[in-house]
């Protein structure tokens, strides 16, 4: 197997100098609203990161560690554009790629030497590709798990190549902190660590045992086999479990307090939602919605029925009784809507969403998004939101 996980770099800020070429090379900062010292760094580019600026910096703080950064609002929708170009040039690679987010993709190279050359020249061949075309930079991991290929990518950033394979596990994997293990978040590395744990190569050396019986079975076994560099060789875009899902999240460099206000960032992601559920020719039985408040306590709530839906209506009255039912009026920073249980086959009427006319509705504007971009044509009710908003 020879798996690749391409990851572009500091995407958003990335695509901003892409669309400004006059902000390339300079200290970029994407936020909501320049002149809101209150509100939040959603991304950095590279040359502003080596300042010290981060990801959910406060603005005043960002300022204050890169006086000379340009400040840009963001753009979502030329994101999703983007991200959606970069995917098309992935698939001139190979047939079987997995979209894991907006900016990254596992890719199945197994057998593409003869079209490509070895591992090393495919990958310069898919960067430069992006580059030239885009002028959005990548890093690629290539392994032969999904695993070691995501571990891979993060391990030379901007522009990196990196291989690693199981054999590299003791050298290049084991010294590392802990933390820095694809999977384990903040709260699971200071559990580890005040297990005398500190790096990965002494996660692989821990007891089994000790491990079920501090974070339980799968999490045990998730832990012990990223340590010892093991994962699955699977990338199989079509095939879905029903833990598996389609989802967006966004995050707003200000609070958002207002129930009309919330309504319209579901609509929005429920017509992501919907456009990508629809395009893999799937329907969902759940809805969740994701609620991150300004304190950043995190809420997650969903609704199931045994009718599966694939339409923007459904997902939206979902959505929205959701929130309706479990906001509780405290200010929010991020808003996320995801479906799951996917299966194949014609969606019937759920949430008061289904129905004839709806499925037509969909069909004209999918087809409209898919001749002239997901950008061509939005709903009324979101009209001048990207003004009102990015």
């Amino acid at each position: 197997m020879k798996i690749f996980h391409v990851d572009m770099n500091s995407f958003f800020a990335s695509c901003e100098q892409s669309m400004a070429p006059e902000l390339a090379g300079k200290p970029v900062i994407v936020c909501g609203d320049p002149d809101n010292r209150a509100g939040i760094v959603l991304a950095a580019s590279y040359e502003a990161k080596a300042f010290g600026v981060k990801t959910t910096m406060l603005m005043h703080d960002a300022k204050r560690l890169c006086p000379d950064a340009v400040f840009v609002c963001a753009h979502h929708r030329e994101y999703v554009r983007i991200s959606g170009l970069v995917m098309a040039i992935l698939d001139d690679f190979t047939p079987v790629k997995e979209q894991a987010s907006i900016d990254e993709a596992y890719l199945d190279m197994t057998g593409t030497e003869g079209l490509f050359g070895d591992s090393l020249h495919a990958a310069g061949l898919i960067q430069a590709r992006i580059h030239d075309e885009l002028a959005i930079g990548c890093s690629i991991g290539i392994s032969t798990n999904k695993f070691l290929a995501k571990m891979a990518s993060d391990m030379k950033k901007p522009m990196g190549i990196t291989e690693l394979y199981e054999s590299d596990v003791p050298d290049k994997l084991w010294p590392l902190p802990v933390s820095q293990l694809y999977g384990v978040g903040k709260k699971t590395a200071e559990k580890l660590e005040g297990l005398g744990i500190g790096t990965v190569g002494e996660l692989a050396a821990a007891d089994v045992g000790m491990l079920r019986r501090v974070f339980g079975e799968a999490a045990a076994k998730y832990l012990a086999n990223s340590a010892m560099g093991l994962g699955s060789d699977k990338v199989d875009p079509d095939e879905f479990a029903e833990n598996q899902s389609i989802g967006n999240e966004m995050t707003y460099s200000h609070d958002i307090t207002n129930i009309d206000e919330a309504r319209g960032e579901l609509l929005f992601l429920s017509d992501m939602v919907g456009y990508r559920l629809r395009k893999k020719e799937f329907a969902a039985r759940c809805v969740t919605i994701k609620i991150k408040y300004s304190d950043f306590k995190v809420a997650t709530r969903s609704k199931t029925s045994p009718a599966p839906i694939d339409s923007t209506d459904a997902i939206f009255a979902a959505a929205e009784k959701l929130f309706a039912d479990n906001w509780t009026r405290r200010p929010v920073r991020l808003l996320g809507v995801t479906v799951s249980e996917l299966s194949g086959g014609e969606q019937l009427s759920l949430f008061d969403g289904g129905g004839e006319k709806v499925k037509k509705s969909d069909a004209v504007v999918d087809s409209l998004r898919e001749r002239f971009g997901y950008e061509s044509i939005e709903r009324g009710s979101l009209l001048g939101r990207k003004q009102k908003k990015l």
